[in-house]
């Protein structure tokens, strides 16, 4: 009997060792190997003692017995005799470690490879297996590759077997072919459970052979998971195969790292033992084969995460071990699996699972939703979103490069997060699920832009290219271009247009115009990390930012929506709502700062704010303003100073005579700018600007200048005492003076020939100041001023009435003027003069022509803060009936208008009036066809109690807005509005065509005839003048005094630009 298991287990490539202790074993006194412990388990301890004299005879009966069966085995052609017989075996006695390798030996011949031919087949390998199972619990490591030899072809097996299943087994017979359905689903959950005892210890045998007999067990096994749970070949196997699927993929994923690191150490050694009759082969490459093993992991464990995935992320153990292990072999492998595995394929796979799970979830909500989202409701939704957004952060930052050639992908991910916020952001139901999406998605959206543009891995003309593309195509995204029907709110914006899978069609797309806005502020507010070369590309894009703002969709979204950020100051961070408009000045003075730091993006910057201060936005206009006023607070003053100086002289230049009355004229919004800018100046810079223009006689453009400034509200309370004080006496002076002159005219007031030019630059000077400037004292005038202002009041509305129609408007600004003076300065006034110009007025709107009326319109707002006053007069109606029938016509006039700031205008007359006047009778004050008294539904009908409720209201200061947040139908009049502006933007834009060249021959000839030839006086002083100019620059260049220089310089700036103005208007002679 022993010669005959000798020769077996030489066969079988075993050592077979003689009946006795070894040394080892008879010096701790043990029984001798084939000694067995029967009947009893390992811990029973039960042993028979192997040095008595009958102690070889059990052993040697049971090893006989063993063999025997294992031989019978082998030669059994019948299926289920041989199912009995390996049934027999499993139900025998434990195994001992030196049986393995016969046991195994025969479990691998009996496996019938052929195809399935029915139950009775899938019941013997299923009895392969169970026996397998057993043996896998004991010390493997000498039959490793035998076990591992056994798993490839039983994986193998089963991935042909759920094939020709799905293939010849149709609806019909599936439930004939449960129990063999049931059969295969066992077969592969053995399997797996056997690998799972398998692959530790092949984790710690890293020897080249092995890790390349590994290879093949492990590619077997996880074609033989994506078949089960990803195919879905057979019903119930994806369930089945899923509850073992995560400690298995946990095991291989651990493997794979120990490889990994062996590879990369290239320490790798045997941990196996070796026996004198193993044969030795060729060495295969370590580090191939673990690339190998690695990359068909990752390959694996993408499509089963992607499956997991796609059940709502029920399936949680599956979803995490799957896409943890991908990131963890990734992260480990770098420098390795590159070549076999596409890093960007992975990379586009989580954002396409991010992006469908928030478009099913966002789908969901819009449909459904009946009443508010809890904020755990929506966070328990977001999470597994947020996990897929992680995944991707960890892989882009080990491997940018990879992540920067789906650049595309990345930014329509945030663009999609950041425009499903701007969704919910208007509906009120969806407000926990915006300040989840904010909190838990959008912030690792942009680390996930930020692993590109922060990685010193990435070139700098890579993040400059990115930082192109991301706006390069709004200047086109015009409505002419973009097409009306693309035209809708952002709030009305369907889900289809966010979550298009067309990445040409997002850079049409003007639904997530709001949301590049967005994205484009965050990379401004992470410029101070960012290397210089993008800091200054993203210098270059903001002409393109102040573009965008002017598209309707976008225009109302700044003003009208309100979005909610995170705050990382605090523990926890806070999600705090913001409006847009506040939310994108704050970035954009970050971004100063981070520009500051650079020469070169500091004069870029420099550029844009002096070039866009002439934007004819009046929304850009504003934001530029800002930037402006937070550079002049804190800067260097001296660098303030300078740019300020520069902006003056860039005023300067579009000075004009003609647009000075204008309010929308872009000489006005300039020097709107200005005056806010020079609100948070120094004090001496404000002097040094006011200074220079009241110094500047001699300049054709100076009392424009003047008055420009003075009707945007140039800041009187930053000059220094001395100047407020003499520039205030300057006004009123001026102001006397010029009515002191058209007096001892007779009234006569020189008219412009034109509809160009102003007339009583001093009257529209002091009304402005006083209106804007917040003059406090009058003490340079007095009761004669006063009287002689009432004369040229009403002069000037007897000399409209008889004035050419091309001059009427010229006389109604003035009288304008004039009524804003005397509004400011009616506690000076007499009760007599009030009335008689009230009556004049009263005369004066009356009886004019309708052509008249037109004109005069302009008079109105001031004419409503006249009537304001007259509320002080100490009179009733029977001490004056002409007086009150005076005043209740002209208030009918007002109440009438319907334009809106006419409207307020009124309103804030009549209730002002009514508070303090002691008239009792105001009903008579009010027509029956108030603007306010008409139906808001209908328009025409009217509503007897409706002007009065309006009153009502104004007077009790109730808001117009009854929420915190623009209602839809608000948004929509934004969206409006900003259509109305952007026309007048292009049309601002629009360079005029030339006229034909017989017409421009013609002006010209009229022009040269008029052109005269200047004295030779005025032309040889001009010369004298610069040279003078150039040798006082010389002189007080080479002083050393710096009080002599403070001094003179100023003047000597004035001087200068007072020749430069002779000399400009001696060339128009």
């Amino acid at each position: 009997m022993k010669t005959k298991m000798k020769k077996l287990s030489t066969e079988l490539g075993l050592e077979w060792r003689k009946s006795g202790p070894t040394k080892a074993e008879a010096g701790k006194g043990k029984a001798s190997t084939e000694s067995r412990v029967w009947g009893t388990e390992r811990g029973g301890a039960m042993e028979i003692d192997g040095g008595g004299g009958g102690g070889g005879q059990p052993e040697d009966s049971g090893r006989s017995e063993l063999v025997g069966l294992l031989e019978t085995i082998r030669t059994s052609e019948v299926l289920e005799s041989r199912t009995s017989l390996i049934n027999q075996l499993e139900g025998s006695s434990q195994f001992s470690a030196e049986d393995l390798g016969l046991i195994l030996e025969t479990l691998t011949v009996s496996w019938d490879d052929y195809r399935c031919s029915g139950v009775s087949h899938c019941l013997l390998h299923k009895s392969v297996l169970q026996v397998a199972l057993k043996c896998a619990e004991l010390d493997t490591a000498a039959c490793l590759r035998q076990f591992l030899a056994l798993g490839a072809k039983a994986s193998s097996w089963c991935g042909k077997h759920l094939k020709w299943f799905a293939e010849f087994i149709d609806e019909s017979e599936a439930l004939q072919e449960e129990e063999h359905n049931c059969l295969c689903l066992e077969i592969i959950s053995l399997a797996l459970n056997i690998s799972i005892k398998l692959l530790p210890m092949a984790a710690k045998c890293i020897t080249a052979d092995v890790v390349h007999t590994i290879a093949d067990f492990i590619s077997e096994l996880l074609t033989l998971m994506e078949s089960s749970i990803v195919d879905k070949t057979i019903n119930g196997t994806a369930a089945h195969v899923a509850k073992v699927a995560p400690v298995f993929l946990d095991e291989t994923i651990k493997l794979c790292r120990a490889y990994c690191e062996a590879a990369k150490s290239d320490i790798g050694r045997t941990s196996m033992p070796t026996e004198e009759t193993t044969v030795k082969h060729e060495v295969p490459d370590l580090t191939s084969n673990t690339v190998r093993i690695t990359a068909c992991t990752i390959q694996t464990l993408c499509k089963i995460g992607t499956y997991a995935a796609s059940n709502g992320g029920s399936q949680v153990a599956l979803l995490n071990v799957s896409w943890k292990g991908v990131v963890s072999l990734l992260q480990l492998g770098k420098g390795l699996i590159e070549v076999k595995v596409s890093i960007s394929d992975i990379i586009s796979t989580l954002i396409s699972l991010v992006i469908e799970s928030l478009r099913v979830a966002a789908d969901t909500w819009r449909m459904s939703l009946q009443e508010a989202l809890g904020i755990s409701e929506a966070r328990r939704t977001f999470l597994p979103i947020k996990f897929f957004l992680i995944n991707a952060v960890r892989i882009c930052s080990v491997y940018p490069s990879e992540a920067l050639t789906i650049y595309k992908d990345i930014i329509r991910c945030a663009l999609v997060i950041s425009s499903s916020s701007i969704l919910f952001s208007k509906d009120p139901l969806l407000k926990a699920a915006d300040e989840a999406l904010v909190d838990l998605l959008e912030s690792n959206s942009f680390h996930l832009l930020d692993t590109l543009m922060k990685s010193s891995e990435v070139r700098l003309e890579s993040k400059c290219l990115l930082v192109q593309y991301f706006l390069e195509n709004e200047e086109a995204n015009g409505p002419a271009q973009m097409g009306q029907y693309d035209q809708r709110e952002i709030n009305l914006v369907s889900l289809g247009c966010i979550f298009s899978l067309d990445p040409d069609v997002d850079n049409r797309n003007r639904a997530l115009l709001p949301a590049k806005l967005i994205v484009f502020l965050h990379f401004l507010n992470i410029s101070p990390n960012l290397g210089e070369e993008v800091v200054i590309e993203l210098s270059k894009k903001l002409h393109s930012l102040l573009n965008i703002l002017t598209l309707e969709d976008v225009y109302s979204f700044v003003l009208g929506c309100e979005i909610p950020t995170v705050y990382g100051s605090d523990h926890p961070p806070v999600v705090v709502w913001q409006p847009v408009y506040t939310f994108l000045i704050q970035t954009l003075k970050t971004y100063m700062i981070a520009a500051a730091a650079s020469s070169v993006a500091w004069n870029e910057l420099e550029a844009f704010l002096l070039e866009s201060i002439f934007h004819p936005h009046f929304l850009c206009l504003e934001i530029l303003t800002e930037l402006w006023c937070f550079f002049t607070r804190h800067a260097e003053n001296e660098t303030s100073t300078y740019l300020i100086n520069q902006l003056f002289l860039l005023l300067k230049t579009v000075a004009s005579s003609e647009k000075v009355l204008a309010p929308l004229s872009a000489f006005r919004k300039v020097a709107r700018a200005f005056c806010i800018i020079l609100s948070d100046a120094s004090c001496a810079t404000v002097d040094q600007i006011y200074t220079c223009v009241l110094n500047d006689h001699n300049s054709s453009k100076s009392s424009v200048l003047h008055l420009a400034l003075l009707m945007e509200g140039f800041p009187f309370d930053s000059l220094s005492d001395g100047i407020k004080v003499h520039a205030v006496n300057q006004l009123f002076t001026s102001f006397v003076g010029y009515l002191q002159s058209c007096l001892k005219n007779h009234g006569a007031i020189d008219l412009p020939t034109s509809s160009s030019g102003v007339i009583g630059l001093p009257v529209h000077a002091l009304a402005s100041a006083l209106q804007r400037c917040e003059i406090k004292d009058y003490s340079p005038i007095d009761g004669k001023s006063i009287t002689i202002m009432f004369k040229f009041s009403i002069s000037l509305i007897n000399l409209y009435r008889t004035a050419p129609d091309r001059s009427k408007g010229h006389l109604a600004q003035l009288i304008s003027s004039v009524l804003d003076i005397i509004s400011n300065v009616r506690h000076l006034c007499a009760f007599y003069q009030m009335e008689k110009l009230t009556l004049e007025l009263h005369t004066l709107f009356m009886s004019s022509s309708d052509k008249s009326k037109a004109v005069l319109s302009q008079c109105k707002p001031s004419l409503a803060s006249f009537m304001a006053i007259l509320g002080h007069l100490n009179s009733s109606e029977d001490d004056s009936k002409s007086l009150c029938s005076a005043m209740a016509d002209l208030y009918h006039l007002l109440v009438r208008e319907r334009h809106f700031a006419l409207i307020h205008l009124s309103m804030g007359s009549f209730g002002y009036f009514a508070a303090r006047t002691s008239f009792t009778q105001l009903w008579r004050f009010v027509p029956g066809d108030a603007a306010l008294s008409y139906s808001t539904k209908t328009g025409v009908d009217i509503d007897e109690n409706g002007f009065m409720l309006e009153l009502r209201a104004f007077l009790q200061k109730e808001v117009a807005l009854r929420a915190d947040k623009w209602s839809e139908e608000q948004v929509c009049f934004l969206v409006s509005e900003g259509r109305a502006l952007k026309k007048l933007v292009e049309a601002t834009s629009e360079i005029p065509q030339a006229p034909e060249r017989e017409e421009i021959a013609t002006i010209s000839m009229d022009v040269n005839t008029k052109k005269r030839k200047i004295p030779d006086g005025i032309s040889e002083g001009m010369a004298l003048l610069q040279n003078g100019l150039k040798v006082m620059r010389s002189a007080l260049d080479a002083t050393g005094s710096a009080e002599l220089k403070d001094k003179l310089a100023r003047h000597l700036s004035c001087l200068q630009s007072a020749v430069s103005q002779i000399a400009s208007f001696s060339d128009k002679i």
